[in-house]
Protein backbone atom coordinates (compact mmCIF):
# COMPACT_ATOMS: atom_id res chain seq x y z
CA UNK A 1 0.00 0.00 0.00
CA UNK A 2 3.03 2.59 1.30
CA UNK A 3 6.03 1.82 0.68
CA UNK A 4 9.63 3.25 0.86
CA UNK A 5 11.26 2.46 -2.77
CA UNK A 6 13.56 -0.34 -1.32
CA UNK A 7 10.35 -1.79 -0.02
CA UNK A 8 8.26 -1.47 -2.39
CA UNK A 9 6.83 -4.37 -4.73
CA UNK A 10 9.08 -4.23 -7.81
CA UNK A 11 7.78 -3.57 -11.02
CA UNK A 12 8.94 -1.49 -13.92
CA UNK A 13 10.67 1.95 -13.16
CA UNK A 14 10.44 0.79 -9.02
CA UNK A 15 12.45 -2.14 -9.62
CA UNK A 16 14.91 -0.17 -11.70
CA UNK A 17 14.99 2.52 -8.94
CA UNK A 18 15.35 -0.04 -6.43
CA UNK A 19 18.35 -1.73 -8.53
CA UNK A 20 19.79 1.64 -8.90
CA UNK A 21 20.10 1.82 -5.02
CA UNK A 22 21.03 -1.19 -4.60
CA UNK A 23 24.22 -0.58 -6.62
CA UNK A 24 24.82 2.39 -4.77
CA UNK A 25 23.92 5.64 -6.76
CA UNK A 26 22.31 8.02 -5.13
CA UNK A 27 18.30 8.02 -5.22
CA UNK A 28 15.72 10.87 -4.29
CA UNK A 29 13.20 9.34 -1.20
CA UNK A 30 10.71 8.05 -2.57
CA UNK A 31 7.17 6.81 -1.35
CA UNK A 32 5.51 4.29 -3.40
CA UNK A 33 1.81 3.81 -3.24
CA UNK A 34 0.71 0.42 -4.63
CA UNK A 35 -3.15 0.01 -4.80
CA UNK A 36 -3.64 3.14 -2.72
CA UNK A 37 -5.68 4.32 -5.65
CA UNK A 38 -7.56 1.29 -6.24
CA UNK A 39 -8.88 1.37 -2.83
CA UNK A 40 -9.65 4.76 -2.82
CA UNK A 41 -12.19 4.14 -6.13
CA UNK A 42 -13.46 1.23 -3.89
CA UNK A 43 -14.29 3.25 -0.75
CA UNK A 44 -16.00 6.08 -2.75
CA UNK A 45 -18.26 3.71 -4.70
CA UNK A 46 -16.37 5.70 -8.61
CA UNK A 47 -16.22 2.80 -10.27
CA UNK A 48 -20.00 2.43 -10.40
CA UNK A 49 -20.54 6.30 -10.88
CA UNK A 50 -18.05 6.65 -12.99
CA UNK A 51 -19.19 3.70 -15.38
CA UNK A 52 -22.91 5.37 -15.13
CA UNK A 53 -21.77 8.84 -16.32
CA UNK A 54 -20.07 7.09 -19.24
CA UNK A 55 -23.31 5.33 -20.52
CA UNK A 56 -23.86 5.51 -23.73
CA UNK A 57 -20.75 7.30 -25.05
CA UNK A 58 -19.21 4.30 -26.77
CA UNK A 59 -22.03 3.16 -28.89
CA UNK A 60 -21.87 2.01 -32.83
CA UNK A 61 -19.89 5.63 -32.79
CA UNK A 62 -18.96 7.78 -30.52
CA UNK A 63 -20.73 10.52 -28.94
CA UNK A 64 -18.18 13.37 -28.42
CA UNK A 65 -20.39 15.37 -26.52
CA UNK A 66 -21.53 12.53 -24.51
CA UNK A 67 -17.61 12.12 -23.70
CA UNK A 68 -16.32 15.73 -22.84
CA UNK A 69 -19.76 15.90 -20.49
CA UNK A 70 -18.58 12.09 -18.70
CA UNK A 71 -15.03 12.73 -18.59
CA UNK A 72 -15.58 15.94 -16.97
CA UNK A 73 -17.84 14.48 -14.58
CA UNK A 74 -15.09 11.45 -13.79
CA UNK A 75 -12.74 13.94 -12.98
CA UNK A 76 -14.73 15.68 -10.55
CA UNK A 77 -16.01 12.71 -8.75
CA UNK A 78 -11.83 11.63 -8.37
CA UNK A 79 -11.34 15.02 -7.23
CA UNK A 80 -14.09 15.71 -4.84
CA UNK A 81 -13.95 11.95 -2.87
CA UNK A 82 -12.24 11.73 0.10
CA UNK A 83 -9.01 9.80 0.88
CA UNK A 84 -9.76 7.80 3.61
CA UNK A 85 -7.80 10.16 6.63
CA UNK A 86 -6.07 7.01 7.98
CA UNK A 87 -4.52 6.79 4.62
CA UNK A 88 -4.01 10.18 4.31
CA UNK A 89 -2.32 10.47 7.53
CA UNK A 90 -0.16 7.83 7.04
CA UNK A 91 1.11 8.91 3.54
CA UNK A 92 1.60 12.35 5.37
CA UNK A 93 3.91 10.74 7.96
CA UNK A 94 5.61 8.93 5.69
CA UNK A 95 6.89 12.04 3.47
CA UNK A 96 10.17 13.53 3.31
CA UNK A 97 10.04 16.72 3.67
CA UNK A 98 10.73 20.27 1.59
CA UNK A 99 9.93 20.55 -2.14
CA UNK A 100 7.57 17.09 -3.63
CA UNK A 101 7.22 15.41 -6.99
CA UNK A 102 4.00 13.47 -7.93
CA UNK A 103 4.13 11.19 -10.46
CA UNK A 104 3.29 7.80 -11.64
CA UNK A 105 6.10 5.34 -12.36
CA UNK A 106 7.26 4.95 -15.74
CA UNK A 107 5.45 8.67 -16.62
CA UNK A 108 6.70 12.28 -16.76
CA UNK A 109 6.25 14.72 -13.63
CA UNK A 110 2.87 15.97 -12.81
CA UNK A 111 2.96 17.98 -9.96
CA UNK A 112 5.65 19.89 -7.75
CA UNK A 113 4.18 20.15 -4.31
CA UNK A 114 5.64 22.97 -1.48
CA UNK A 115 4.78 20.27 1.41
CA UNK A 116 3.02 16.93 2.19
CA UNK A 117 -0.53 18.50 2.06
CA UNK A 118 0.01 20.00 -1.24
CA UNK A 119 1.35 16.47 -2.44
CA UNK A 120 -1.70 14.80 -0.85
CA UNK A 121 -3.81 17.61 -3.47
CA UNK A 122 -1.78 16.32 -6.67
CA UNK A 123 -2.25 12.75 -5.42
CA UNK A 124 -5.51 13.14 -6.18
CA UNK A 125 -4.72 15.65 -9.39
CA UNK A 126 -3.10 12.68 -10.30
CA UNK A 127 -5.32 10.63 -10.69
CA UNK A 128 -8.37 12.29 -11.87
CA UNK A 129 -6.12 13.14 -14.93
CA UNK A 130 -6.62 10.06 -16.27
CA UNK A 131 -10.43 11.06 -16.99
CA UNK A 132 -8.79 13.40 -19.38
CA UNK A 133 -10.53 13.06 -22.97
CA UNK A 134 -7.47 12.19 -24.39
CA UNK A 135 -6.32 9.85 -21.63
CA UNK A 136 -9.86 7.90 -21.53
CA UNK A 137 -9.81 7.56 -25.66
CA UNK A 138 -6.34 5.86 -25.50
CA UNK A 139 -7.53 3.19 -23.26
CA UNK A 140 -11.38 3.09 -25.32
CA UNK A 141 -13.42 1.26 -24.74
CA UNK A 142 -12.22 0.31 -21.59
CA UNK A 143 -13.05 2.25 -18.79
CA UNK A 144 -11.10 1.30 -15.55
CA UNK A 145 -7.35 3.39 -15.68
CA UNK A 146 -4.01 1.34 -15.38
CA UNK A 147 -3.09 0.39 -12.31
CA UNK A 148 0.20 1.66 -11.69
CA UNK A 149 2.39 2.66 -8.98
CA UNK A 150 1.65 6.83 -7.78
CA UNK A 151 5.36 8.00 -6.66
CA UNK A 152 5.80 10.95 -4.28
CA UNK A 153 9.63 12.10 -4.16
CA UNK A 154 12.14 14.74 -2.27
CA UNK A 155 12.77 17.45 -5.16
CA UNK A 156 15.69 19.28 -4.02
CA UNK A 157 16.05 20.99 -6.56
CA UNK A 158 15.38 21.07 -10.52
CA UNK A 159 14.59 17.90 -12.54
CA UNK A 160 17.50 18.06 -14.88
CA UNK A 161 18.82 15.34 -17.43
CA UNK A 162 22.21 13.62 -15.85
CA UNK A 163 24.11 12.12 -18.53
CA UNK A 164 26.30 10.98 -15.83
CA UNK A 165 24.13 9.26 -13.74
CA UNK A 166 22.13 8.26 -16.87
CA UNK A 167 25.85 6.57 -17.60
CA UNK A 168 26.50 4.99 -14.27
CA UNK A 169 22.78 3.52 -14.41
CA UNK A 170 22.70 2.32 -17.40
CA UNK A 171 25.91 -0.03 -17.18
CA UNK A 172 23.68 -1.22 -13.40
CA UNK A 173 20.50 -1.80 -15.48
CA UNK A 174 22.25 -3.61 -18.50
CA UNK A 175 20.77 -1.10 -20.93
CA UNK A 176 20.70 2.46 -21.68
CA UNK A 177 18.17 4.79 -20.10
CA UNK A 178 17.90 8.54 -19.40
CA UNK A 179 18.17 10.09 -16.18
CA UNK A 180 16.70 12.96 -14.89
CA UNK A 181 18.10 14.16 -11.55
CA UNK A 182 17.26 16.52 -8.27
CA UNK A 183 20.36 17.79 -6.62
CA UNK A 184 22.65 15.27 -7.87
CA UNK A 185 20.41 11.96 -7.05
CA UNK A 186 17.93 9.76 -10.09
CA UNK A 187 14.61 11.18 -9.46
CA UNK A 188 13.66 9.80 -13.18
CA UNK A 189 14.41 6.88 -15.75
CA UNK A 190 13.17 6.19 -19.26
Amino acid sequence: MIFPLNKAPAAGEVADLQKLQAAGLPVVATVVLQGLEAEFYQLANLAEQIRSAFAGVFGARLDEERLEAACAQAERLVRESYLLPERAEEVRRVLPGGPLLVRYAGEAPFALEPSSQEALWALKRLWASRWQVDSVLERAPTLAPPEVASLIQAAGGDLLPDEALAQRASAVLGRGVQVWASSGQVARLA
